[in-house]
């Protein structure tokens, strides 16, 4: 991860994925913030799989502190 991550986008995102029952949703919303932490490649497929959710949720903790 880098030091220009925007932080308000990814918990914008990770927020949007966990308030929503809608799995394309939450994928694109993960894919997203994903991206922005550069933690899951940008190809433009956002069909995210349970790991690639995982991971983007575990960088996204890290990096907001849990907020």
């Amino acid at each position: 991860m880098t030091e220009d991550i925007n932080k308000s986008y990814v918990q914008h995102y990770v927020a949007k994925a966990e308030a929503t029952d809608n799995e394309q949703l939450k994928n694109n919303y993960l894919y997203r913030a994903g991206t922005q932490m550069e933690v899951i490649e940008c190809d433009g497929n956002d069909r995210l799989s349970q790991a690639q959710q995982q991971t983007v949720l575990d960088a996204a903790s890290k990096l907001l502190g849990g907020q």
